[in-house]
C-alpha cells in the first residue's frame, strides 16, 4: 500500500498537570477536541519526570498540586537544560495579586491564565504560545544559516589568493578584508580596516590621482573594474586588476559593495611577452633584411668592379679589402643572430680571455662613430692611464658599450653631448672599474629607472618611454671606404638618415644586462628625471694582470706538407672557390657533388682529409659520412663537417656520425691550415 502523498502533520504535544480530576477532565477534553495529543498528570514529580520522558510543545501547568507548588516545578522545569526550552503556561483559579503573577513569570512561566477561563481563551493562548515558539524556532534556524554561510564565505575568501573585500558606502568602512591583502600588498589589512582609503597611497605615484577618482565614483554607484600598479615597501611593483559590484537592499538602495583584486601581473606579463614576440618578429625580418643588404652591397660592388675589363692593380687590392671586410662583417652579424637565440634559450658561453677595456671602449666608440657624426653629438671620452684588464670576451664587451652608446646617442637631440667615463675603485671584494655612458637627452622616470631592464613590464607613458623599449645594438655601417657604389650607403627608401631602417637586429638593453651579469658585473641606470639626461653605469671586476694565466697552446708548424683533400658539396660554387684556395696552398684536391660520388670515389684517392657538406640532396652529409667510415681504406683519413649548421644539436649529430671536427661555413681558412698542421704532428 502506497504512502500518502501529503502525510498529516503530527499533533502537538501537550502535558496537561493538575491534582483536581473534575478540572482536569474538562480542560484534556477541550485540548483534545482542538487537535492536540495529550498527556496527563496530578502531581509535581510526575510532571517533571514526564517532561523529561516525552518532551511536550507545551506544559499547562495548575499552580496547586500536593506535593510541589506549581511556581516550583516551573522554575524546575526551566532550570534544567534538557527541559528549558519547554513552554509552560500557568493557570490559578482565582488569583489576581499582582505580586503572584510577577512571581510567576519570574520564576520562567511563559503566560499566565486566571480560571475559570473559557475554552477560546485556553486554546488560543495555547496556540499563540506555540506560534511564538515556532517563530523563535524559525529565527535561530535563519541565525544559524546565516551564520554557518558567513562561516563559509570567509573559509572560501580565505582560502583564495585574490583579496575578497566588503565595504560599507554608508560608513565609508571595510566590513570584511581577506588575509590575503598582505602577501598581495606587503601590509597588513589592518591598515585599511583602520583607514579606508589608506590604499591609495601605496599605488605607484603615477596612478593615485586615477585610482582615487574611480574610487570616489564607485562609492556612488558600486561598480569599478580597473587595473593599477601598486608598489610593495619591497620597491616591487604588482599589476592588480580591482572589480567590484553593488549588494542591494529590498528597495534597490546599495547597502553593500562587494570587491575582489586579483593579482594580474604574471597574466599581464605573459600576454605582453605574446605581443611583443609578435611585434619582434615583424621587426626582425624587416630590419635583417636590411642588415643583411648592408654587406652584400659593397661586395656586390666589388666584385662588379674585378668583372670590368681591366681592373687596375690598386683596385683589385682595394675590391679584395673590401670583400674581406664585409665577409667578416657579414659572418659576425649571422653569428648575433644566432647568439640572440641562444642568448634567449641560455646557451651563450663568452671566451674568457684577459681583454684591455679601454681597447674595447675605443672600438664601441668607432663603431657608433657614423650615428654621433649623422645626429652631429658630442663624444667626451675620458679614460685613465692605467691599464683596465677584464676577464671576459672582447666582442661581447665591445657589443656592450656599443649599445649603451648607441642608445644614448638615439634618444639625445641634434648636438647632443654624449660622454663615456671609466674609473677604478678599490672594494673589500676586489677592484672594480665603472663605466658611466652619459648624455642630456630625454632622461628617465623614476618607475622607469626601476623597470628599465625588464622587456615585459607594464607599458608608462612617459616621454623618454621608448628608451626602455630600444633593443638595439649599434647600427651596423659599412666603412666609408667601402662604398663603391651609391646605394651600399642609403637605405631602401633613398633616405641615408632614416634610422629605423639602419638598426640593427640588436639585443636589447635586458640582453646587455645579462652580458654583464655573465662578465660577473652589474648595470644599473640612473636620470635626475624627464628632460635631464640619463646614465648609465657599468661595473665590472679587474683582473690583476699577474693572475691571468692564458692556456698553453701549441705552436704553430709552418704548412709545408701537400695532403690529399676530398671536397663534397652540391653547391658548385663553393666547390670551385674551397678548390683553387687549397689548391694554392699546395694540396691535391678530389671534388664530388653528391655523397655517393664520393663514397664511390674514396677508396681509389684515399684523401688525408675529408671535406663534407651536409645538407645535399639524395644522401645527405651525415649517410655519406657513415658509408665513409666503413671503407678500410679511409680508417686513418680525418672526416671534417662543412656545414651552415652550426646548432648544439647539429655538433652532436656530426660527432655521433663519425666526423672528426666540426666547421661551421664560412669557414675559417686558419681553422683548416691548423687541422692539416695536425695531420704533420
Amino acid at each position: 500500500m502506497n504512502a500518502p502523498l501529503n502525510p498529516p502533520a503530527r499533533r502537538p504535544l501537550i502535558l496537561h498537570v493538575e491534582d483536581r480530576e473534575g478540572p482536569r477532565y474538562v480542560k484534556s477534553r477541550i485540548l483534545h477536541r482542538a487537535d492536540f495529543t495529550v498527556l496527563e498528570a496530578s502531581t509535581g514529580q510526575a510532571a517533571l519526570s514526564l517532561v523529561r520522558q516525552h518532551s511536550p510543545e507545551l506544559v499547562l501547568l495548575g499552580t496547586r498540586l500536593p506535593d510541589i507548588d506549581g511556581l516550583e516545578v516551573c522554575r524546575l522545569i526551566k532550570a534544567d537544560p534538557q527541559t528549558a526550552r519547554t513552554l509552560v503556561l500557568l493557570t490559578s483559579p482565582g488569583m489576581t495579586d499582582s505580586h503572584r503573577r510577577a512571581q510567576a513569570l519570574n520564576g520562567g512561566a511563559d503566560s499566565f491564565l486566571v480560571e475559570p477561563v473559557e475554552p477560546e481563551e485556553l486554546v488560543s493562548s495555547i496556540h499563540a504560545l506555540l506560534r511564538m515558539r515556532g517563530a523563535e524556532d524559525a529565527y535561530s534556524r535563519t541565525s544559524q544559516a546565516l551564520h554557518e554561510n558567513e562561516d563559509l564565505f570567509r573559509q572560501l575568501a580565505e582560502a583564495l589568493a585574490d583579496v575578497v573585500w566588503v565595504f560599507d558606502p554608508a560608513a565609508r568602512r571595510f566590513l570584511f578584508v581577506s588575509p590575503s591583502f598582505e602577501a598581495l600588498w606587503g601590509r597588513p589589512a589592518t591598515a585599511v580596516l583602520k583607514e579606508p582609503k589608506r590604499w591609495v597611497d601605496w599605488v605607484v605615484p603615477e596612478e593615485r590621482d586615477r585610482m582615487s577618482t574611480e574610487w570616489d565614483t564607485m562609492l556612488r554607484d558600486g561598480r569599478l573594474d580597473t587595473e593599477f600598479q601598486l608598489e610593495r615597501p619591497t620597491g616591487e611593483i604588482r599589476e592588480v586588476h580591482m572589480r567590484a559590484f553593488p549588494v542591494r537592499g529590498a528597495d534597490g538602495r546599495c547597502l553593500r559593495v562587494a570587491g575582489i583584486c586579483q593579482d594580474v601581473t604574471r597574466h599581464n606579463r605573459a600576454e605582453r611577452a605574446l605581443h611583443n614576440e609578435e611585434r619582434r618578429k615583424d621587426e626582425f625580418l624587416a630590419m635583417l633584411a636590411h642588415e643583411l643588404r648592408n654587406p652584400l652591397a659593397p661586395m656586390r660592388s666589388a666584385v662588379d668592379l674585378l668583372q670590368r675589363g681591366a681592373p687596375s692593380r690598386e683596385d683589385m687590392f682595394r675590391a679584395r679589402d673590401i670583400i674581406g671586410r664585409q665577409l667578416r662583417h657579414l659572418t659576425r652579424l649571422v653569428d648575433d643572430l644566432l647568439d640572440v637565440s641562444r642568448f634567449n634559450q641560455g646557451k651563450i658561453t663568452l671566451r674568457r680571455d684577459l681583454v684591455e677595456l679601454r681597447s674595447a671602449l675605443n672600438t664601441a666608440v668607432e663603431t657608433v662613430r657614423p650615428l654621433l657624426d649623422m645626429r652631429r653629438h658630442t663624444l667626451r671620452l675620458s679614460l685613465p692611464e692605467q691599464p683596465l684588464p677584464v676577464c671576459g670576451d672582447m666582442v661581447r664587451l665591445t657589443q656592450i658599450f656599443a649599445n649603451l652608446l648607441h642608445n644614448a646617442a638615439k634618444y639625445t637631440p641634434e648636438g647632443g653631448t654624449l660622454s663615456v667615463t671609466a674609473t677604478v675603485a678599490s672594494s673589500a671584494t676586489g677592484d672594480k672599474v665603472a663605466v658611466r655612458v652619459a648624455d642630456n637627452g630625454a632622461g628617465l622616470s623614476a618607475m622607469l629607472q626601476r623597470q628599465l631592464f625588464d622587456p615585459l613590464a607594464p607599458a608608462v607613458h612617459d616621454v623618454a618611454s621608448a628608451e626602455s623599449q630600444d633593443g638595439h645594438d649599434a647600427p651596423s655601417h659599412a666603412e666609408h671606404d667601402d662604398q663603391l657604389a651609391p646605394d651600399a650607403l642609403s637605405d631602401d627608401d633613398g633616405h641615408p638618415d632614416n634610422l629605423a631602417a639602419r638598426e640593427g637586429p640588436g639585443i636589447g638593453l635586458t640582453l646587455v644586462q645579462k652580458l654583464v651579469v655573465l662578465h660577473g658585473g652589474r648595470v644599473s641606470a640612473e636620470s635626475p628625471g624627464r628632460g635631464q639626461g640619463s646614465t648609465f653605469i657599468v661595473e665590472l671586476p679587474v683582473e690583476p694582470w699577474q693572475n691571468w694565466q692564458p692556456s698553453a697552446s701549441k705552436p704553430r708548424m709552418q704548412a709545408g706538407t701537400a695532403h690529399t683533400i676530398m671536397l663534397v658539396d652540391d653547391n658548385v660554387d663553393a666547390l670551385e672557390a674551397m678548390t683553387m684556395t687549397l689548391q694554392t696552398l699546395g694540396h691535391t684536391v678530389v671534388t664530388a657533388s653528391d655523397g655517393q660520388t664520393a663514397v664511390d670515389q674514396a677508396a681509389s684517392v684515399r684523401p688525408d682529409v675529408v671535406l663534407l657538406d651536409l645538407g645535399m640532396p639524395a644522401m645527405d652529409g651525415f649517410e655519406t659520412a657513415r658509408r665513409l667510415r666503413e671503407i678500410p681504406e679511409l680508417r686513418h683519413a680525418r672526416l671534417v663537417a662543412l656545414t651552415g649548421f652550426g646548432q648544439p644539436d647539429d655538433r652532436r649529430r656530426t660527432r655521433a656520425a663519425g666526423f672528426d671536427l666540426h666547421l661551421v661555413k664560412p669557414a675559417d681558412l686558419d681553422a683548416i691550415t691548423r687541422l692539416l698542421d695536425e695531420l704533420d704532428a
